[in-house]
């Protein structure tokens, strides 16, 4: 327990040390126009068959979104995770300059999450944000099926006066570690691009339809080189009764020596009660992860994937909630697994006295990550 309080202590005074920083930085030099948020989470895991259960100390987020004058803004996000080692891994998870010239034609460059599919832009560090206690398996966090984070530019905004919107990417692949971004420059000198399109109509519906497309060319030490086409597609409702999200994503790896599939799809659902149990959000998802054995990328890495989840999140606070989940999975070849895990998330926002009204509906909070 010592050890516990010891984590959590560190984690809170390095996350508002930065945030008080950076916040007392912005409101000298840019009066009020910084929009500070800070994040963080208290994990509780029982799993069979595993080691390390117990507390675990969560992320700790802190969001920064500047704007400079009224079409030129910056955007980061820094994160601290407690390592086994008893110390903090600091990290910059995003960080990029944007300029709107019009609703049509947004530019910025830095390092983002890619565009890829509806979750990782949805959803990002912050477990409050989202309505699970963690993303899906193809897209958790160090996944090595999608690259979760990109280093280039991105082009995107609305198509005329319509309701459909469009993203293009240009920038650095996978690095030398397939599951990180090539923050130095590209590792191969062959550049990642990517396009996207969605349809998001106006009303209490909250559809949001889109695909993504990304293309890259990956070098692996001792091996040939492969092509990798990555294409995704979902279909969302943002609301609360029902909240909807179906995801399906599918890969294609090709070298001179083999060429390979991966498929993975995910649906969750999720429904806010009413009357005096309102603050209550039962969800339940199912996924699955499959991974060709000759696939020249990922096939001798293991990472087919079942997974059914189900869990309640419950509001009992506008900044923060609290989630339970039992979950049923099963690894590559390594058999079932049934765990259970709590999670205790949080959200400040330092720049309006945590004002967050309204904190329950989705669209509040993608926005607020967006």
């Amino acid at each position: 327990m010592s050890c516990f309080i010891r984590y959590g202590a560190r984690l809170a005074i390095a996350v508002v040390a930065i945030a008080v920083t950076a916040t007392a930085f912005a409101q000298d030099t840019l009066g009020q126009r910084i929009n500070t948020l800070i994040f963080g989470e208290i994990d509780y895991r029982e799993r069979e068959d595993e080691g390390n259960d117990g507390f675990v100390i969560g992320q700790g987020v802190a969001q920064f979104n500047m704007r400079l004058d009224d079409r030129l803004s910056v955007f980061t996000e820094l994160t601290a995770t407690a390592r086994k080692d008893q110390s903090f891994d600091f990290s910059v998870e995003r960080l990029f300059v944007r300029y709107d010239f019009s609703d049509n034609f947004k530019l910025s460059a830095g390092r983002y999450h890619t565009p890829l599919g509806y979750w990782n832009s949805a959803f990002h560090h912050g477990s409050w944000l989202q309505t699970s206690i963690s993303r899906p398996e193809t897209v958790k966090f160090g996944s090595n099926v999608v690259p979760i984070h990109f280093v280039g530019a991105l082009l995107e905004g609305n198509i005329g006066d319509s309701d459909f919107g469009y993203k293009v990417g240009y920038g650095n692949g996978r690095s030398d570690k397939i599951n990180a971004p090539g923050d130095v420059g590209d590792s191969n000198n062959s550049r990642a691009w990517m396009i996207a399109g969605h349809y998001r109509p106006p009303g209490r519906l909250g559809l949001h339809v889109g695909f993504s497309l990304y293309v890259d060319e990956i070098d692996r030490e001792f091996e040939p080189g492969i092509d990798e086409q990555l294409f995704s597609a979902y279909l969302a409702l943002e609301r609360e009764a029902p909240e909807v999200v179906v995801e399906y994503t599918y890969a294609n790896h090709e070298s001179s020596l083999s060429d390979g599939n991966v498929s993975s799809i995910y649906g969750q659902v999720a429904y806010r009660l009413t009357g005096n149990a309102d603050k209550f959000k039962p969800y339940l998802r199912a996924e699955r992860l499959d991974v060709d054995d000759d696939d020249p990328l990922l096939g001798m890495l293991d990472l087919d994937y079942e997974g059914l989840i189900a869990g309640t999140r419950w509001d009992f606070s506008p900044s923060a909630v609290l989630k339970v989940e039992v979950r049923h999975e099963e690894f590559g070849n390594t058999g079932t697994r049934n765990s259970f895990w709590l999670q205790l998330a949080f959200v400040f926002n330092a720049s309006s006295g945590n004002r967050l009204y309204g904190a329950r509906a989705p669209e509040y909070r993608v926005a607020l990550s967006r």
